[in-house]
């Protein structure tokens, strides 16, 4: 059994609670929040798992083999890195950190003390996601010209992060995944309608080698739910709608003629959450690891610099530095 401990159980730890106790081989040992009435919440429901407000009863435990943090953002790093500085594998929840510098020590410091660091990048969990990767990667749709990102509901407004810290890191995750190279320049506009410095709109566009444009359109005040994700290339379009119950992926020709494409039934965070134990047995790299943590981070904050700089084109390069683009 791999012993496991969670840091922070509100709407989303209380997720992980869940899909952590259906795993067989994972046994959820202790929960830790600062409010008591989760704490109770999950007694009422768990009353076999011990809980506590201090984190570090986690960090102390010899017993844990990983934790997993599901913590406001603001709050990822200083406790990541105090998980791994312990030796304790850690999945911590996105965004990983809100700076490139601070992922990048976090990454450096799993690195020094051999030990796993993993982010919750859901999408790249997917079974749709699974089966888009295999038609990109089979060249089914061909060149690929254009993508379409577009995540919109009335959400809840965070007060600590903007609405691309909170829902286009999915989005930028699947482009990662799903293109697995470098933009040439990121360039973004946003509204803060509710919140000063506090964007609740935004609207990002990349521009990637072999002529590939993409676009990511996020918000939380929209009364339309949207999920969707469409990959253009120059002889197939490939479109994922993750609000649908049923028919969510299909392939459509250029004539207009849809195939509905049928994929493996799994939950991703269930999918998740295995490969994280899988990790921590066979000590080896997550997906979602390093490389995965500093390109989406890098992304984001690029997002942010461009947003203050009134939509400037921010050029990538190697050294998480940022130049804006003539």
């Amino acid at each position: 059994m791999v012993k496991i401990g969670l840091v922070g159980c509100g709407t989303w730890g209380f997720n992980y609670i869940n899909t952590l106790c259906s795993i067989p081989e994972v046994e959820l040992q202790i929960i830790c929040d600062i409010k008591e009435e989760s704490l109770q919440k999950v007694r009422e429901t768990y009353p076999s798992i011990r809980t506590t407000t201090d984190y570090r009863e986690l960090l102390n435990d010899d017993h844990l083999d990983g934790v997993i943090i599901a913590t406001p953002p603001h709050s990822h790093f200083s406790i990541a890195a105090e998980f791994l500085s312990q030796n304790k594998a850690v999945l911590v929840e996105k965004p990983c950190t809100l700076s490139y510098h601070k992922a990048d020590t976090l990454t450096k410091l799993a690195e020094k003390n051999n030990t796993i660091l993993m982010v919750g990048h859901l999408m790249e969990y997917h079974p749709v996601v699974f089966k888009m990767q295999d038609h990109i990667s089979q060249g089914r749709l061909g060149q690929l010209r254009y993508i379409l990102l577009e995540r919109t509901s009335l959400g809840k407004i965070l007060k600590d992060v903007s609405v691309h810290w909170d829902l286009t890191v999915h989005d930028l995750s699947m482009v990662r995944y799903l293109v697995n190279r470098n933009p040439r320049w990121v360039s973004a506009h946003g509204v803060s309608y509710q919140q000063q410095n506090i964007y609740d709109l935004v609207i990002i566009t990349m521009e990637f080698p072999d002529d590939l444009l993409v676009q990511i359109y996020a918000n939380w005040i929209s009364p339309i739910k949207k999920r969707q994700a469409e990959f253009s290339g120059d002889q197939m379009t490939m479109v994922f709608d993750d609000v649908k119950d049923n028919d969510k992926l299909q392939l459509i020709s250029k004539n207009g003629e849809i195939s509905i494409l049928k994929f493996e039934k799994s939950l991703p965070l269930t999918n998740q959450c295995i490969h994280f134990v899988d990790c921590i047995k066979s000590k080896l790299p997550p997906r979602t690891g390093s490389a995965d943590i500093l390109w989406v981070i890098k992304a984001t904050e690029l997002v942010e610099q461009s947003l203050l700089n009134n939509g400037a084109k921010l050029c990538w390069d190697g050294n998480g530095e940022t130049n804006v683009k003539d």
